[in-house]
């Protein structure tokens, strides 16, 4: 005859399910840990478009600039020269560069540095690091390129112009980016916006599942704690807004497309709202995607611009 298998006690029952149940949440945690810290590391790493020609502005006389930035970085960029009394440094989004960044006008072939160059402007244009020809492997939404945008404008000034004579356009990465630089130059001179996100926990708690194509909604909270370790940043004082409201003397202009696809609507709304002067002004574009306007809306957008800095630079 067969030995009969013993029969286990309730006891060890118990523990055997204990044991399976512990088992189960330990895997369901790091299969939760490594799909955050993957989605994170990808999210983190941008697309580079490496320049291979010369600038498409028009402007007569450019010259090839490299920056340092305060953590040293070496940073690529052009710039156009001119003999007014007023700079304007224009910073790209992300997985773009000084030239592909979405204010090309390109069924036109124009950029927006020619109209600012046509208005008595003396440009920047440069490579964000992680873009373009610029070092560094990863973008952190704004948080370190601030210092970026730092040694742009700190280049533009050992060029002859006062701080409060450079205005700072930025448009998506590059227009949360200016916002935060303002913990850095609050002396700097008018600032434009182009689908400028509020809040980098909002925007990815709206849109992580549709940026990565990977993950449901519910794995935010880990692939923003993930963010934070790999960069070295609590991503919750990544809040262009904050910098909105930290300055209420100062006026902006916010621009956004109305079916931007990327940044929802309701950022430029929250943005212009949470500027307590009277003459910052929300320009809503219709009929365009995300950081789009400029080449839906070519000569608009270059009468909003104007006007704007003009109004300020006077």
């Amino acid at each position: 005859m067969a030995a009969s298998t013993p029969r286990r006690s309730p006891r060890q029952l118990r523990r055997i399910a204990v044991s399976v149940i512990v088992a189960a949440i330990l895997l369901a945690l790091l299969t939760y840990a490594g799909i955050s810290f993957y989605v994170a590391d990808r999210f983190t790493h941008p697309e580079r478009h490496v320049i291979t020609r010369g600038p498409i502005v028009s402007a007569p006389i450019y010259e090839d600039v490299r920056l340092q930035t305060s953590d040293g970085l070496n940073l690529t960029g052009w710039y156009f020269p001119h003999g007014g009394d007023r700079a304007a440094i224009v910073v790209h989004g992300r997985n773009s560069n000084r030239i592909q960044n979405d204010l090309d006008n390109v069924r036109r072939g124009e950029h927006i540095a020619d109209f600012l160059v046509a208005d008595g402007f003396s440009v920047l244009l440069f490579d964000l690091r992680a873009h373009g020809n610029s070092d560094g492997d990863r973008y952190s939404l704004g948080y370190y390129e601030r210092r970026d945008v730092a040694a742009a404008i700190e280049y533009v000034m050992s060029r002859g112009y006062p701080e409060r004579r450079i205005a700072l356009i930025g448009v998506s990465l590059g227009a949360g980016t200016v916002l935060q630089e303002l913990a850095l130059h609050p002396g700097v001179g008018p600032i434009v916006t182009d689908s400028a996100y509020e809040d980098v926990d909002i925007l990815l708690q709206e849109k992580l599942e549709q940026e990565t194509n990977l993950v449901p909604g519910w794995f935010t909270p880990g692939v923003l704690l993930a963010a934070s370790v790999e960069l070295g940043i609590p991503t919750d004082q990544v809040r262009p807004i904050a910098f909105v409201r930290a300055h209420p003397e100062r006026p902006f202009l916010f621009i956004h497309c109305d079916e931007d696809e990327m940044v929802p609507l309701h950022h430029a709304y929250d943005l212009k709202a949470a500027s307590a002067n009277p003459a910052s002004q929300l320009w809503i574009e219709s009929g365009c995607h995300h950081a789009q306007g400029y080449e839906t809306h070519p000569a608009e957008y270059q009468a909003h611009v104007l006007a704007f800095l003009d109004a300020q630079l006077r």
